[in-house]
């Protein structure tokens, strides 16, 4: 939709299907109003509006401390389904007008309530190596493609993988895991999706005002060592980076020891706090990046249209 097209209400109802969904939580922030704003092609007073209307219904409040509005739980109120119920009858009072028959708009509801469940039933699991970056990261994917997404283990691929792969229509992983993941699902590799993670704009500021030319690098895997390395050394091209995997603790406090910089994965602060007392300069955290979730989105846009083709064929047959 243009600026010109979208209306507070369009924004109301998207906003209402993610709380519904849990993309935002109870007790969450929602994201500034200028972010909405871009991702809806919105201006700024139409989000607000469809905010203060939801503030209404009591979905949001706000708080002197927060400056976005504060999810609250819908459970408590039952103002969200009154106002499905004044919708509702507005449409009824528009059909009856239109001169459309009780039949005509029965059968026409009920083809609408399918068609927009349907397209919100898909099952999509993102898998990693540990339960922080799962739950961190299937949080952002769930947040950024507003569909749910559950957080799991690649553990779980130790189990019955056919069963497994049958709970789910999609099933996404880190590039970093991605070829273990293909190969445990060879039977279902077209459900799998690899999504590639960038350390964070943050992450990466802090890297470059880095000012001493010996840094440490402690991180779980050798390609997450790699990888970051290769990044450490655009922004210090002049310095000597050392690496050491959290697995291996006297490697680990080595580098502590000798390094002037201490960067460490946001995963293996815990781990580091037991080994020595150093306390990291830089902690490395990872955001999704945008090609893989506009890539994300067009297949769960094909697998709906999938979904939906199959179940009109078993209709008319």
């Amino acid at each position: 939709m243009t600026k010109e097209r979208i209306s507070a209400k369009d924004i109301q109802r998207a906003l209402i299907w993610r709380i519904s969904n849990g993309v935002y939580h109870a007790g969450e922030t929602l994201p500034p109003v200028r972010k909405l704003a871009e991702e809806f092609g919105a201006n700024r007073n139409t989000v607000n509006k469809a905010c203060q209307e939801l503030r209404k219904l009591g979905m949001l409040e706000m708080r002197a401390d927060r400056r976005s509005p504060i999810v609250t739980r819908i459970a408590t109120t039952a103002a969200p389904l009154e106002y499905v119920r004044q919708q509702a009858r507005d449409v009824v009072w528009q059909a009856m007008s239109a001169g459309m028959t009780r039949q005509q708009l029965l059968a026409d509801i009920t083809a609408l309530i399918e068609e927009v469940y349907g397209e919100s039933d898909l099952t999509i699991r993102f898998l990693e190596c540990n339960s922080y970056d799962s739950t961190t990261l299937s949080h952002d994917l769930s947040r950024l493609t507003g569909v749910p997404i559950g957080a799991g283990l690649l553990d779980e691929l130790r189990q019955d993988v056919d069963a497994f792969a049958q709970k789910y229509d999609l099933i996404v992983t880190t590039f970093h895991h991605l070829a273990e993941v293909l190969q445990a699902l060879a039977p279902y590799r077209d459900r799998v999706i690899g999504v590639d993670t960038r350390p964070s704009p943050e992450s990466l500021l802090r890297i470059a005002r880095l000012t001493k030319p010996r840094i440490g690098l402690v991180c779980t895997l050798p390609d997450t060592a790699r990888s970051l390395e290769y990044t450490i050394l655009i922004y210090q091209p002049t310095a000597q980076v050392i690496t050491a995997r959290i697995d291996a603790h006297d490697d680990v406090r080595r580098v502590a020891r000798i390094c002037d910089h201490l960067v460490v994965t946001h995963n293996c602060v815990p781990a580091l706090a037991e080994l020595t007392s150093r306390r990291p300069d830089v902690v490395i955290e990872f955001r999704i990046d945008d090609q893989s979730i506009e890539y994300l989105k067009d297949r769960i846009r094909v697998t709906r249209h999938e979904r939906t083709a199959a179940r009109s064929q078993r209709n008319v047959s």
